[in-house]
């Protein structure tokens, strides 16, 4: 689910919001999410694709449940040898929806310690026990497919009964604990969303998203503490790695070029030669 709601969406809402509700589409197809005061959880059916936010990034494939806190993201569903068709389902949660649900009280393992952010809680993660989710999201789909059935209380049924399986296959503690911080976005430095995805093929933009700037703020701000531009420090950066790879790995030039974070060979052999004086494939030679 995004801002945007692509034509092939059906929904289901709780007083007057959408909630819940089945998203296709057809791979390759990148997105940007930002979640302010609200966490989701998206089960995938078909699919797989890249995670991207401030620190790491998440593969996800079909059979996943994901829960992410509110933060910004960026996803990169990728295409598929066999199929390039995406299904999810999402459940949308906000701070008033489980007030609402868990009235007079929430449970006493969510939302009761103090909420501030940590950097050391990555804001996504895969839940556990994934055939329990499997179908659980399997009857979810049956039900939205059938929104003229949906009334407020069994989707608040349903919104409720989805909470407490995650605290109940909760044994690690570690999905907890994300959820007690659901509502409260990282702030990551510049610094670390650089260092995280120096080899990722994103732009400024996106970086500066990641960051939960504006891309003019971003720029400056990068600039003062590396002294150049994002581009060129990025293109610096990408290009030593490629030679160091080149030169001492066996990797063909293809995986070269996707692991310093091109997604073009034609491109990054362009790119490489102006850099260099000569072509990737010429600098191997001259290495041998």
């Amino acid at each position: 689910m995004t801002n945007s709601l692509p034509p092939n969406f059906v929904g289901a809402q709780h007083k007057g919001q959408t909630v819940m509700g089945i998203r296709r589409f057809k791979a390759p197809f990148t997105y940007q999410d930002g979640l302010v005061n609200e966490a989701r959880i998206i089960h995938v059916f078909k699919g797989h694709s890249s995670l991207i936010c401030s620190g790491k990034t998440l593969s996800i494939k079909a059979g996943d449940t994901l829960l992410m806190k509110a933060d910004n993201f960026i996803n990169r569903w990728q295409e598929n040898t066999q199929s390039n068709d995406v299904e999810l389902v999402g459940v949308r949660l906000t701070q008033s929806l489980l007030q609402q649900l868990f009235e007079p009280g929430l449970p006493k393992s969510i939302l009761n310690k103090p909420r501030t952010p940590s950097s050391d809680v990555f804001p996504a993660a895969i839940l556990p026990a994934p055939q329990l989710y499997a179908s659980y999201f399997s009857t979810l789909k049956e039900f939205i497919s059938y929104p003229e059935l949906l009334n407020d209380s069994l989707v608040a049924l349903k919104v409720r009964e989805l909470t407490e399986l995650m605290l109940a296959t909760d044994k690690s503690g570690a999905i907890t604990e994300l959820m007690n911080q659901l509502f409260v976005s990282n702030q990551s430095s510049v610094q670390q969303v650089v260092q995280a995805h120096l080899y990722t093929p994103l732009k400024s933009g996106e970086l500066a998203f990641l960051c939960h700037m504006s891309e003019s703020t971003f720029n400056r701000k990068f600039k003062q503490l590396y002294g150049t531009s994002v581009s060129k420090y990025f293109m610096k950066k990408r290009l030593e790695k490629a030679e160091q790879m080149i030169k001492v790995t066996e990797l063909n030039l293809t995986a070269i070029a996707l692991e310093c974070g091109f997604e073009e060979l034609s491109y990054f052999s362009r790119v490489f030669k102006h850099y260099y004086q000569c072509s990737p494939s010429q600098m191997r030679k001259l290495d041998n």
